[in-house]
């Protein structure tokens, strides 16, 4: 402890250097915690974002990684649309599909509220999210719960009749130009939307609440559905998923809004049958998910895909990336390991004399060597700290705009074990800076140095 005070007193002999090479620590050090931190929370949340549905179904003409991040994560539009048959075969046909389908659930985009996008389903996304089953001992979905308010009613069996009357109203001598702009278009116990801690929060909407859907999504919303004006009668609890920044309608209200067209007239249907976007599957251990992977790559109406298989592709490429910054990172902190060198090097011839005087006072050679060696961890043990220090304090900062942008909800209080590597490992690469400065104060010249000439 005493060689350390030294130290300690030393390096406030010399303020502004200590400080310049304290400080190029600290912005490595905070470089690379701060990649860590993002990268590794966002890592988290995207995977377990997808548990509860481990298989989408969805156009044939999509990606499956576009497929994911449209109806998972709601950051991309939906690429096509499937015919509804798909989601009734998948929920209904138990002899085909019941040993390795739980459940299946319909979804629509494409409608958005200021920026939040807008997901029309049945209410057996509330039953499956907010009533998870006990037996369900794999990808079970988090439980959904409201902090005020409840769900709407929009039942599998009131879906199948709103999609026989959509497909009535295409029949030669249906109404298929009837008036879409009439208010009673849309029942009014359709007009009902549930929305995401995330969209209360950051719009201040609240029970009782009226929304206007728009068409389109972010910049490309064409119009407002003003003859389906909604009423909020749920706000959930945050989750830390993507359903945070989600608002939920009824599907059968999404198909008569004005300018949808339940049935696409431009897009060929040759299954006569009304559309939706994609269809969320959770599959039967363990191997439920392969059957159905197996089984869509046969079909021609829709494509199968795996969401963590998806995001962990995703992310070996963005960790490529990373590994680039946090490389450039780790060269940040050798360069200012070097500086921690130059600084104790370039002091040195200053410092004979007083290394003398320690040395004809009593001081041993080795006394000398760790009070540099000292001298070096301190800075850099110091940098590395207030580094990871600072990167979580800018994570902090800035973890309501990546909430905004991301929707990726980031902690600056997380702290993880990597990061205490991180710390030590700089302090070791200090003390190895300081070891050729070290080792030639030991060796300093007494008799040389107090000589009355110098």
């Amino acid at each position: 402890m005493r060689l350390l005070r030294l130290a300690a007193r030393n390096l406030k002999q010399r303020p502004l250097t200590s400080v310049l090479t304290t400080v190029s620590i600290m912005f490595g050090a905070a470089l690379v915690s701060f990649l860590w931190l993002v990268a590794g929370q966002a890592e988290r949340r995207y995977v377990t974002s997808s548990r509860g549905f481990n298989v989408v179904i969805g156009p044939k003409e999509s990606s499956t990684l576009d497929l994911v991040l449209s109806t998972i994560y709601m950051i991309k539009p939906a690429q096509g649309v499937i015919p509804l048959s798909v989601y009734k075969e998948l929920h209904s046909d138990t002899k085909k599909w019941g040993r390795h389908v739980r459940c299946a659930i319909p979804v629509a985009s494409g409608d958005s509220y200021r920026g939040f996008p807008i997901v029309a389903t049945s209410d057996e996304w509330f039953k499956v999210f907010g009533r998870p089953k006990p037996s369900w001992k794999t990808n079970r979905p988090p439980e959904m719960r409201f902090a005020a308010g409840k769900e709407w009613d929009f039942t599998h069996e009131e879906l199948l009749a709103e999609a026989k009357f959509q497909e009535h109203l295409k029949e030669p001598g249906g109404h298929e130009g009837h008036d879409h702009g009439h208010g009673d278009i849309v029942p009014e116990k359709w007009r009902k939307v549930v929305i995401g801690a995330g969209v209360a929060r950051e719009i201040g909407l609240s029970l009782g609440s009226k929304i206007v859907p728009a068409h389109g999504v972010g910049d490309a919303s064409l119009h407002h559905h003003d003859e389906a004006e909604c009423e909020v009668v749920g706000v959930l609890e945050p989750l830390g998923t993507p359903i945070d920044r989600t608002i939920y309608m009824p599907l059968g209200a999404f198909w008569r809004l004005k300018g949808h067209e339940a049935i696409g007239s431009t897009t060929k249907n040759q299954y006569g049958d009304v559309e939706i976007s994609a269809v969320l599957l959770n599959t039967r251990p363990p191997i439920g998910f392969q059957h159905v992977r197996r089984a869509f790559g046969r079909r021609i109406d829709g494509i199968a895909a795996l969401p963590e298989t998806e995001i962990r592709s995703l992310f070996k490429v963005v960790g490529n990336i990373a590994l680039a910054l946090r490389t450039i990172s780790f060269v940040v902190l050798w360069v200012a390991s070097i500086g921690v060198f130059l600084a104790l090097y370039s002091t040195m011839s200053e410092r004979r004399r007083d290394v003398a005087i320690m040395r004809s006072l009593g001081a041993r050679r080795l006394q000398i060597f760790g009070i540099v060696v000292f001298e070096a961890v301190l800075i850099t043990a110091t940098g590395a700290v207030l580094g990871v220090g600072l990167a979580h304090a800018i994570a902090q900062s800035l973890s309501g705009w990546l909430l905004a942008e991301t929707g990726v909800p980031m902690s600056g209080v997380a702290f993880g074990i990597e990061e205490l590597w991180l710390i030590l490992g700089v302090t070791v690469l200090g003390g190895v800076a300081g070891y050729l400065p070290a080792y030639q104060a030991s060796r300093t010249d007494v008799a040389r140095y107090l000589s009355p000439d110098r």
